[in-house]
């Protein structure tokens, strides 16, 4: 089977996510006479798609991946998403309704959905009822267990002798939506102090991103009561963490988003040799059997020579992740389950030509713009819309504010509704682009449209109250100009973000 894996752009290739994910069941995969392909989702803006058997939209959050998946479906491709992680069960947060409306579109068009564990396997059979999920757990790094017993007895022998306790912590600082990292260790960090005592010190090594070390990050590890390092992340750096550090803490808070989370960080501090203190809720639960739940157990283990995870409980480490990350099994599992319900791809009837539109707000991302004219999609600039493109279609407040002025490229004039065609219009040029200009008022009389004096104002109020009936008026149009047409909206801004879940067509107009 060829599996290809996409992603927004080349870098994110050496993401961490990406790395642990994919690049760790690569090797089974090819032995096993398959192949996994990583890449970055512009390369899918050519005409013809790359031949691969099952596709899986990773990390995509943009209308590139709506139109990707809309594609694929319409060419009866199997398409689906790997959920990496819960943006989308707080309903309550405006903040994520940009996420949710991504996945409610990306829905219609796929076949399957990935997850990395049981809480996103839950939370994916709620919002996707009738897709097929599959758990794909994070696969363990290579695992050679005399190298991990060496190092066990060396970081023993070093910690007895030099009374010193080094413990790591690694791993993304921050989120723009959550507290969690940063937040999460200064929380809970006093669980290191019980590390202390009986003639041990404890010194901790940090390793994280560096827009998390900003004066507020700083200022909370500040609180932590036991002398601390901190750099930036690099994947050198963590191996050589792993390789220093006796043991990694690993708290967790018991927000949706973190309870969601893989088991990766305890897999590869395991595998490196390192014991693993976790506090907070019990994410680690499934590797019990070498996770601490107490510094001071911890110190006592330590201090008699029989931590957890010692030469003689090695073998039991091995059966345990042959169990939960081994990445031969995780990638026949894989590949069973694409094999299983290959016959399940979405077959989308696409009988218009262009088949697709992606209709911007008030943050416009270019690469969007790009990807959709470059697969024939159309781009549609809302009165929202203040990017300076060379959009397909222009839509803005008419000068009375009671209607909206339409602009239609002319070389999309002739896949226009029929009706539409013979009405009375002007022409008009932009950016050096002829255009065909209709009165929506004079077009579309049935849609009232609401609102649209107000996206004149440069005022978050103003743009909140009108954009859900705005928007939704422009997909309205544009569905009536190109009949048959699949609407999808692009908004890199946070607020306002709020959109019907389908325009309102007015039913005289569907006839």
């Amino acid at each position: 089977m060829n599996i290809c894996v996409l992603v927004p752009h080349a870098d994110t290739a050496s993401q961490a996510g990406v790395r642990i994910r994919y690049h760790r069941i690569d090797r089974a995969l090819r032995e096993a006479g398959h192949s996994l392909h990583i890449l970055p989702i512009q390369e899918m803006a050519g005409k013809n798609l790359p031949a691969h058997d099952a596709y899986i939209i990773s990390k995509c959050h943009d209308a590139r991946a709506l139109l990707v998946a809309h594609r694929l479906a319409g060419s009866g491709k199997p398409v689906g998403v790997d959920l990496f992680d819960d943006y989308f069960s707080q309903v309550r947060d405006s903040r994520h309704a940009g996420m949710r409306y991504w996945l409610t579109a990306l829905l219609e068009s796929l076949s399957f959905v990935l997850c990395s564990t049981p809480a996103m396997r839950e939370l994916s059979t709620r919002l996707a009822p009738g897709l097929p999920v599959h758990v794909m757990n994070d696969p363990a790094p290579a695992f050679d267990p005399a190298q991990i017993r060496a190092t066990l007895k060396r970081k023993l022998e070093r910690a007895l002798e030099s009374r010193l306790l080094r413990v790591g912590w690694f791993g993304i600082g921050d989120n723009p939506q959550f507290p969690v990292g940063l937040t999460d260790l200064a929380a809970l960090g006093g669980e290191l102090t019980r590390l202390r005592g009986q003639g041990f010190d404890v010194r901790l090594d940090v390793l994280t991103n560096l827009r998390s070390m900003s004066a507020d990050g700083l200022a909370m590890l500040g609180r932590l009561a036991i002398p601390y390092a901190i750099e930036e992340w690099t994947e050198e750096r963590e191996r050589n963490l792993l390789g220093t550090s006796l043991a990694c803490f690993l708290p967790v808070n018991a927000q949706n988003f973190s309870v969601a989370k893989s088991l990766n960080r305890a897999v590869s501090a395991l595998c490196s040799g390192s014991q693993v203190l976790s506090s907070g809720y019990p994410l680690y639960e499934p590797l019990a059997p070498f996770i601490y739940r107490n510094g001071r157990q911890l110190l006592d283990d330590l201090i008699r020579g029989a931590p957890l995870l010692r030469e003689q409980t090695v073998p039991a480490l091995s059966r345990l992740l042959g169990d939960l990350a081994s990445p031969a099994r995780e990638a026949q599992s894989l590949v069973a389950f694409l094999d299983r319900h290959r016959g399940n791809a979405v077959t989308a009837k696409i009988v218009t030509s262009p088949s697709a539109a992606v209709i911007y707000g008030k943050s416009t991302a270019g690469n969007v713009h790009k990807f959709a004219q470059a697969i024939g999609a159309l781009s549609v600039c809302s009165p929202f819309c203040a990017a300076n493109l060379n959009f397909d279609i222009q839509i803005t407040a008419a000068a009375d504010g009671n209607s909206l002025d339409v602009l239609v490229a002319e070389q999309h004039v002739p896949s226009l509704a029929r009706w539409i065609q013979g009405l009375r219009s002007s022409r008009a040029k932009l950016l050096g682009k002829s255009f065909l200009k209709l009165n929506l008022s004079e077009v579309l009389p049935d849609l009232q449209p609401w609102g649209s004096a107000l996206t004149r104002m440069d005022s978050l109020m103003s743009s909140t109250a009108a954009y859900p009936r705005v928007m939704a008026d422009v997909e309205t149009t544009v569905r009536q100009l190109f009949p048959g047409i699949r609407c999808y909206y692009s908004e890199s801004a946070p607020f306002p973000w709020h959109v019907h879940a389908a325009a309102a067509v007015p039913a005289r107009l569907e006839a």
